[in-house]
């Protein structure tokens, strides 16, 4: 027997972008999205700020690491904005949030690096997640 296009069910169909995605893929209520993607990008920005202040001064020790703020804050910015009608940027939150606390706390140079390297790859997957998310939460679901 064989299976052609006209034989795969909707089911069918969603079961290839998985649970966490259509999990990730509910639509939120505009205003709702729009004031979450406001206050990210709000305390992203105010982190900046405070990460560049701090390290004008000649203290960067009192606040977080310019670098990791900078990428994280504009990574985790960005992909609210792009993905407000949905949830689905809290992967991008939480490998960022990790990620700066990897930063900031202090490691062994292996686990420092190591570290590092699996919230990058948590939050860059987080990305692709959203993205996805974003895609499927604009198809009509029956």
């Amino acid at each position: 027997m064989t299976t052609t296009a006209s034989d795969t069910t909707t089911t069918e169909l969603d079961d290839e972008h998985g649970t966490l995605i259509r999990s990730l893929s509910a639509v939120l209520p505009t205003a709702l999205g729009n004031l979450l993607a406001t206050i990210v990008v709000l305390v992203s920005l105010v982190l900046g700020v405070w990460s560049l202040v701090a390290t004008w001064t000649g203290h960067p020790e009192d606040a977080l690491p310019l670098f990791q703020v900078s990428v994280a804050a504009t990574v985790v910015a960005l992909n609210a904005l792009y993905a407000r009608r949905t949830f689905s940027y809290v992967i991008t939150l939480i490998g960022a949030v990790l990620w700066l606390w990897v930063s900031v706390t202090p490691f062994e140079p292996f686990w420092q690096v190591l570290l590092q390297g699996v919230t990058v790859t948590i939050m860059l997957a987080g990305v692709v997640f959203s993205m996805s998310a974003v895609q499927l939460s604009k198809k009509p679901r029956f």
